[in-house]
């Protein structure tokens, strides 16, 4: 009958605890050793092995998710400058916007609002007088005397001088709620708001005397004066008429000398 033979840990067992419990070595003894030495020897460096394996786990690990982060970071970087980007564009565009605005409804020579803006106003300061009458205004137009003669003696870069120069003097003569604008050429359109016929001839004179104190811009250039007309909208009319009122009554302050003022 065949015995069954035990597992080499069992035999190595029991012939380390034969050894320990002599008196005498038995036979055997060396090669016991030698199997448990080798045993040892297996199992360190299959324990050498695992921690090595794992080591380098752990260093994959690391470069891993120094990666992940590094790839994080970098693309949180992208971001920030699109954003940045974005922000930038957006203040162009808003500031492109304004100086779009800008140049639409102002003189780019005088810095006044133009005629296309004038003519907004015009139209919402008359819609205003026809829901309340008592919201009338005043409209009138100056005219810069003797201005092509600047120009074909001392050139058109004086008269745009002599232009700005006036444009600022009856800027300076306004409230904080009148307007006047450049109406085209030498021209300016005035928009005065709950003015009557009792104070638009006063307004208008006071007008007149900003511009002939205006301070010359050559010594041989004449002193700078202005003809104009004014006119008192009337409610319910269109705009155009209190316009055409006030072109005649500019007429009426040339014919009768220039550098004075008249109504219609």
């Amino acid at each position: 009958m065949i015995m069954p033979q035990c597992p080499p840990e069992d035999s190595l067992e029991r012939s380390i605890e034969a050894i320990l419990g002599a008196e005498t070595p038995p036979e055997g003894w060396k090669e016991a050793l030698g199997m448990l030495f080798e045993r040892y020897l297996d199992q360190q460096r299959l324990l050498d092995r695992l921690t090595h394996i794992a080591d380098r786990f752990q260093a994959a690990e690391r470069e891993r998710s120094q990666g992940y982060l590094a790839s994080y970071e970098k693309k949180v970087r992208q971001l920030e400058k699109i954003v940045r980007i974005s922000d930038q564009y957006q203040t162009m565009l808003h500031q492109l916007k304004e100086r779009l605005e800008h140049a639409s409804n102002y003189d780019s020579l005088t810095g006044l609002p133009n005629r296309r803006y004038m003519t907004v106003r015009l139209d919402e300061a008359a819609s205003r007088a026809t829901r309340k009458p008592e919201g009338g205004f005043a409209v009138m137009i100056a005219d810069l005397d003797h201005f092509k003669e600047v120009n074909d003696n001392f050139g058109h870069a004086a008269g745009d001088q002599l232009l700005q120069a006036v444009a600022r003097a009856l800027e300076l003569s306004l409230r904080e709620y009148d307007m006047c604008a450049r109406w085209g050429g030498e021209e300016f359109l005035f928009l005065f708001p709950a003015c009557d016929a009792v104070s638009a001839p006063v307004v208008a004179e006071r007008l007149r005397q900003a511009v002939t104190g205006a301070q010359r811009i050559r010594d041989e250039i004449p002193a700078p004066t202005v003809s104009i007309g004014f006119t008192i909208h009337r409610p319910g009319e269109p705009v155009d008429t209190t316009l055409l009122r006030a072109d005649q009554a500019l007429y009426k302050a040339k014919d009768a000398g220039r550098n004075c003022v008249a109504g219609e």
